[in-house]
Parts: structure tokens; sequence; C-alpha cells
């Protein structure tokens, strides 16, 4: 049983309506994961090569799968903020279904439960039914 297992059926209905408004509230977003990175060169010379440098960037992507395949596509800087928050956004989408899944499941359970329970029950003649 589940997190929705000593729920009432009102408290589930309730629960999923409520998922429902925030699942509408989610706007806009991006599949995948923001990703900040920072460079070394390699030339000698160079600022990065010290050991205290962070080296160059930060440069900014998002990845996720397509098709079987890891995609990483590269974000102007000047667009991280808007990709940070579009991935947010869509972590929160992930959420929200998974907790709607799971009140799903919980009344199918239930559903599957109640069907077996009727069919069990005694006939009220006596008799074998059929």
């Amino acid at each position: 049983m589940g997190e929705f297992g000593q729920a009432s059926d009102v408290a589930l209905t309730a629960e999923r309506e409520r998922l429902a408004v925030m699942l509408a509230g989610v706007g806009v977003f991006t599949p995948g994961s923001f990703q900040e990175s920072w460079t070394k060169c390699g030339k000698p010379g160079c600022h990065c090569m010290r050991p205290d440098d962070p080296g160059h960037g930060p440069f900014y992507s998002v990845a996720r799968y397509e098709g079987g395949r890891m995609v990483t596509r590269r974000v102007p800087a000047d667009l991280a903020e808007v990709f940070r928050s579009r991935v947010g956004a869509w972590g929160e989408f992930q959420d929200v279904c998974a907790r709607l899944a799971d009140v799903n499941a919980e009344e199918s359970r239930r559903l599957l439960l109640a069907r077996r329970e009727s069919s069990r029950r005694p006939t009220t003649s006596g008799q074998k039914g059929g």
C-alpha cells in the first residue's frame, strides 16, 4: 500500500483535483538537466592553469535523452537563467505527474479490491450462483 493507502476516497479525489491545478500552473518547461561547466584550455601561460583558478567559463547547456541517445545543447549565457528556470519547471512537472500516478494507482487498487470482494459474497438464497 502506498502513501495514499489510508486516505479516504474523498481525500483521493481532492488530491487529484489539487494536482490538476498544480499541473496547469507548471507553465513552460524544458525537459532535461541544466548544466554549468568550466574548462581548462591547457595552454601553459593561461590563467586557467593556476591551481586556484576555476578555468574558462561558465558554459551552460541542457542535456536530455532523445531517441535513446544523450543530446547536449549549448545555452548562451544571456539565456542561462531562462533555461535554469525552464528545467526547474520540468522537475516540478515530473513531481506532480508522479504524485498523480500514485493517486490513480491507489484508486485502481481499490477498484480491483472492491470487485474481488463483491465476487466472493455468498448468495442470499443459500444456493450456488450460476
